[in-house]
């Protein structure tokens, strides 16, 4: 009957899933579960940081809203940046304001200074019921800041130029079938599952001057989003490896932005240390990667979004009695991005976990 019914979750959950596997840049559900399978209650802090590009300058083809080629900014336009500090309000035709500006009317000149980072604190629950099924809630807060150090915004070119915005995000709520097989020495852990992202979030934050910030960077997508999971967990003695698997697809969301389907995987190992009896350290090591393809805007296709990238991984998960904290460090090893986009530089993940039995 367990068999059965992991089976059914299994092909409910990629029943989903189109032929053709799409992506966007942001990252999917972050998955994190103790090394036993239990309740808790968790606060995790999120930093993803981007920096540099695969060329500088005027690269884009493009052609402003007034008209204007590439070959003008390259001349003359673009060498006259005047030092003005400032958050973006720039006035833009359709009313947004683009961090990545395609067709907007704005032109960045892009250098080694550009960045752009993604803070997330947020709030996960995770809710065990009769040691099979799991239950779980993200509830994240997000502050994301992005910095030009030249932008032409017509008719006057100006430099240092940042976008800040904050806001609560999309709520997610999980659920998972728990199969366990055990022998003398070695667990095995499958866990299918599916989770849903609904719109909650704070998706029209406005500029200064009453203009709508770019969908990318808003806190909340405006959309409804559906995750497919699969986690497989192998325990022998003290040493372990952990798979996982997620697929995201999104409906069309706020600005009539819908961002692409995407995929992620994880493989890490572990070894579990125990220290005076009561202190529990887990290091471990591993990678990451997601594959993405590019997100649509008003039915076109948006060019610099969607790639590939693969990280490596190590952490900890240090726990005494029923406290754990959790600490990941990824770091980029080889990726190849739609266009010219400001590269995945290093994230990190901190969490402290608070579990309990219902």
């Amino acid at each position: 009957m367990k068999r059965l019914t992991i089976l059914a979750i299994t092909l409910l959950t990629f029943s989903f899933l189109p032929k053709e596997a799409k992506a966007c840049d942001s990252c999917n559900f972050f998955e994190y579960s103790l090394l036993q399978n239990r309740s808790y209650f968790g606060l995790f802090y999120r930093h993803r940081s981007f920096g540099d590009y695969t060329q500088y300058g005027n690269t884009a083809n493009q052609v402003t809203t007034a008209g204007l080629s590439t070959a003008v900014f390259e001349n003359s336009a673009a060498n006259n940046y005047t030092p003005n500090a400032r958050t973006l309000s720039a006035t833009i035709p359709d009313q947004r304001v683009m961090h990545e500006p395609e067709g907007t009317g704005l032109y960045v000149n892009k250098t080694k200074m550009d960045w752009e980072t993604y803070e997330t604190v947020e709030l996960r629950g995770n809710f065990m019921l009769k040691n099979n099924w799991n239950f779980a809630f993200l509830l994240p807060y997000e502050s994301n800041v992005v910095y030009y150090e030249k932008l032409l915004d017509l008719p006057n070119p100006v430099q240092d130029t940042t976008i800040s915005v904050k806001g609560w995000g999309d709520l997610t709520l999980a659920a998972d079938y728990i199969h366990y097989i055990y022998n003398p020495k070695a667990r095995h852990t499958f866990r299918p599952g599916i989770a849903i992202t609904a719109p909650t979030g704070q998706s029209r934050q406005i500029a200064n001057a009453e203009q709508l910030y770019d969908p990318i960077i808003q806190p909340g997508t405006g959309s409804w989003s559906l995750i497919g999971r699969m986690n497989y967990q192998l325990f022998y003695t003290k040493t372990g490896a952990n798979l996982s698997f997620s697929y995201k697809t999104a409906t069309e969301g706020s600005q009539d932005y819908q961002f692409g389907n995407s995929f992620n995987g994880s493989a890490v190992a572990f070894h579990q240390f125990t220290i005076n009896n009561d202190w529990i350290l887990v290091p471990n090591l591993g990678g990451y990667f997601e594959h993405a393809a590019n997100d649509t805007w008003e039915g076109e296709k948006q060019a610099l979004t969607g790639g590939d990238v693969v990280f490596a991984q190590a952490g900890t998960d240090l726990n005494i009695k029923d406290w754990t904290l959790s600490f990941v460090w990824q770091t980029p090893l080889s990726q190849s991005l739609n266009g010219n986009q400001i590269l995945h530089k290093n994230r990190l993940s901190i969490g402290v976990i608070k579990s309990f039995k219902l």
